[in-house]
Parts: structure tokens; sequence; C-alpha cells
């Protein structure tokens, strides 16, 4: 992570104030008799290179702090010397621990800038007493006032700099989180033009499908490719209807175990095509949740063709409906390999996909926990006790209750996935 403030301007910032703090320093301090010379000169530019080095340190490896500390604890002993040599204790040019002290809360962490700040207060209390005269009240003040000089600076230099570098990681994030929600906001615009064009060609392929799938002179066989033609076409325009009408769509009581049948019904196809086999858990009682339109079958959906994709050898896939307290647990177990590590963090973000070789543009899940989210509940991801990913979507639960009939989609018939 880099520790400067603001990025690459920042940078330019510490830089051109340190010059001016140094030359004005060293332009102040030219009358001072106690100055030696042309030693100390040499010392101010040697301290101006090592605050450089440790500034160059952190902008080249930001991840490793130890090169900037070790640059600034040679500030610090270098500081030391100008001070012997300008007067020892009497010398106002004690001030120049206030740099290290400054880079180090700018650059670093706090914990090096409280051993900077506790080194420079040790340094000026050892120099006082080294000298060797009698310690009195006047030296007692003016070390207690070095002391909370330079404890005061440290303090609020780190204040100011941590507050600074969370704004702007807070600015960062925000923008980070606009770019996403405008990539949405495009892909929205396309796609509710695309919702709207869907209807036309899905009531054509419902009608052809639903006169085939009752024309008794077909084979059998044909008239069941029919009525799993047409299922997934009801499903579908449920879908489009659904995307269509999100805002007005009324909230109705259902099994839960409903929903899980009604999904693997428009996944049996695909899954035996995968070689992918589907077991069911329901508890002994029935668990009832209410849900909007076909939403919740597409959130199963797509967390099965997920865990699908996730075995191109085949697999197993568990589905499964639990009580959690007066909340109902809908959850997607395989076997495959979980989800990628690195993967993890950003997994329910816009735009983040595992499957960017086979077209995944990564907005299902993201768009599957917003749906649960609308529910009321929350979508969360795992490790599977199968080894693979486990996703549990939890929901409030509802008391059985008669809802508003579904429509056409309400006569989807559960179906058997393969074995």
């Amino acid at each position: 992570m880099n520790r400067i403030l603001g990025g690459g301007r920042a940078y330019g910032r510490y830089e051109a104030a340190l010059g001016v703090a140094l030359a004005s320093l060293a332009f102040l301090s030219k009358d001072n008799p106690q100055l030696v010379l042309p030693e100390c000169l040499w010392l101010f530019l040697v301290l101006l290179a090592t605050s450089l080095a440790a500034s160059l340190a952190v902008r080249l490896r930001p991840e490793r702090p130890l090169p900037a500390a070790l640059a600034l604890v040679a500030s610090f002993i270098v500081v030391a010397a100008i001070q012997s040599q300008s007067g020892g204790s009497a010398s106002d040019l004690w001030v120049l621990y206030l740099l290290p002290i400054f880079s180090a809360a700018i650059l670093l962490g706090g914990r090096e800038t409280a051993w900077i700040a506790a080194g420079a207060v040790l340094t000026n209390a050892a120099g006082l007493f080294a000298e060797g005269h009698a310690f009195g009240a006047a030296d007692a003040f003016a070390l207690v006032l070095k002391t909370s000089i330079l404890a005061g600076a440290a303090a609020a230099t780190w204040s100011l700099s941590k507050s600074e570098r969370e704004a702007g990681a807070r600015a960062a994030r925000q923008r980070d989180e606009i770019e996403r929600l405008e990539g949405v906001a495009v892909v929205a615009a396309g796609g509710a033009g695309a919702v709207h064009d869907l209807g036309a060609p899905l009531t054509v392929i419902l009608g052809y499908a639903s006169l085939r799938h009752e024309d008794e002179t077909l084979p059998q066989a044909v008239r069941e490719d029919m009525a799993r033609i047409e299922r997934s076409a009801q499903y579908c325009q449920e879908l489009v209807r659904g995307l269509m009408t999100s805002r007005d769509a009324a909230m109705i009581t259902r099994s839960a175990s409903e929903v899980v049948e009604s999904a693997l019904s428009l996944c049996e196809d695909p899954l035996r095509a995968r070689k992918v086999g589907i077991s069911r858990e329901f508890p002994p009682e029935t668990c009832f949740l209410r849900a909007k339109g076909r939403e919740l079958e597409r959130v199963l959906v797509n967390l099965i063709g997920n865990a699908a994709k996730a075995m191109p050898g085949g697999g197993r896939i568990s589905v499964s409906v639990a009580l959690a307290g007066p909340r109902v647990v809908l959850s997607v177990d395989d076997d495959g390999p979980g989800i990628p590590t690195e993967l993890l963090p950003r997994l329910f973000t816009p735009f983040a996909t595992g499957h960017a070789k086979e077209g995944g543009v990564g907005l299902g899940l993201y768009l599957c926990r917003e749906i649960a989210r609308r529910h009321g509940g929350d979508l969360t991801v795992g490790r599977s006790p199968r080894g693979g990913a486990r996703f549990e979507m939890t929901l409030p639960g509802a008391a059985a209750a008669e809802g508003p009939p579904l429509g056409s989609a309400g006569s989807l018939k559960p179906a058997t996935a393969a074995a």
C-alpha cells in the first residue's frame, strides 16, 4: 500500500516543502557564532539527501517500509550531528528533529513516528546531561518544552496525515464505485431495450411449443421436448414481464421447496448434458417465504449454472432448504474446485467473473445478491463440505397463506434432474 499522501502529487509537495524548510534553516543559521562551518553545511546537504532517500524508498517500494525507516534513522543521526556542531543543547537547531518526525508521519506509520519522536526526546535529554554542568530549573523547563513540542508535533502530524490518507482511500473507493455503477447503468440501458424486444419472439416460441406439445400425432419424445421448451419459454416470459413491471410486482407467499423444484425443472437438460447430478434436501416441515415473481428461481438457476460450469468433467450439486430460526436458508453446494482465493473479496461486485473465457461478464452474482437483498435477505459464499463452493441465500420466513396467482409461469411442473 502506498503510504504517501495523495499519490504522485503529494510526493512533490513533500519534497518541495523539505527543500524549502532546510534552505530556510540553513540561511537563518548562517550568522550563528556556534555554527561549525563548513561541516554544518555539508551535514545539511546529507540531511536533505537522507530525507529524499526515505521519500524515494516509499515511492519505489511502498509495501516495504524498512528502507524508508532506515533512511529516517540516518536523518535522525545527521540532526544529532548538526546539533552537536552548533552549540549542543543550547543550539536552536534541535527543531530539525521535527523533520524526521514529520517524514515518518507522512511516509510511514504511527509506530515509526512514535519511535522517531521518542528518539528525539531521549537524544535531547542525553545531550543535556552529557555536557556535565549542573542541571537547573531552566534546563528542566527547556527539556520539558522541547519534549512537549516534539511529542505534540508527532501526534498532530500523524493524526492529520492519517485523516488525509483515509480521505484519499474513501475518495478512491467512491471513484471505483461510481465507475462500477456507470458500467452497470450502461448494461442496464442496453438490457432494457433487449428485454422489451424479447417479448414478441418469446410469445411466438411459446405459442408454437404449446401447439406442438398438444399434438397427439407426434412421437412422445418430441412432445416431451416441446414441453421442456414450453416451460423454459414460460420462465423467460415471466422474467421479461417481471423486469418490465418490477416496481409494481406483488410479493406472494410460496413454498421454498416449490421454488427449488421450479428452478431445477429449468436446469435438468443442461445438467444432464454436462453429466452433473442433483440431490435435494428438504426439511420435514414445509417452509414458506415471500417472493416477487420468479426472481428467486432466477437466483437459483444462476447459482446452479455457475456450479455446473465449475465442474466441466461432471460432478454433483446439492440444493437444500433449511430453517434457521425465523429465516429460510436455500443452499447450493458443489464438489468442484471452489472459488479462487483472489476472486473472493470482489465476487459480488459488478464485472467480477471467473468465467471470462466462457463469455461471462460478471453481473450474475451481483444481481443475485441484489435480488436477495430486495427480498429482505442476503446471499453469501463459503466452502462446501463437499470440497467446492457453497452459496447460501437467507430469506425471511413467512406463514402459510394463499398468494395471488402466478399466471402462466405457475404451471411450471417440477421435474427430476439428472441422477
